[in-house]
């Protein structure tokens, strides 16, 4: 018998999905089952709106994640320009 063998197969995509308006939506999911133990993230406009139910730990990866390119965007915002001599 030969050696059993799995093929993959990786899509790299480079490109953004194209940018859509809308809100961002913050709150603890509070249902009979998980009695506020959940992060309620949403996002969308007055048409559609995704969801997506986090745990805590999920939830202050994000956070950390967004405050970390937060810093960097400012940081790259701070810097000359060296065009501009």
């Amino acid at each position: 018998m030969s050696d059993q063998t799995l093929d993959l197969e990786t899509t790299i995509r480079r490109d953004r999905p194209t940018a859509t308006d809308g809100t961002v939506q913050v709150s603890t999911d509070s249902t009979d089952v998980t009695e506020g133990s959940r992060v309620l993230l949403g996002f969308g406009d007055d048409r559609e709106v995704t969801f997506a139910v986090l745990t805590p730990t999920e939830a202050q990866t994000i956070a950390t994640a967004l405050e970390d390119a937060a810093q960097q965007a400012d940081a790259a915002d701070t810097l000359e320009d060296p065009t501009d001599e």
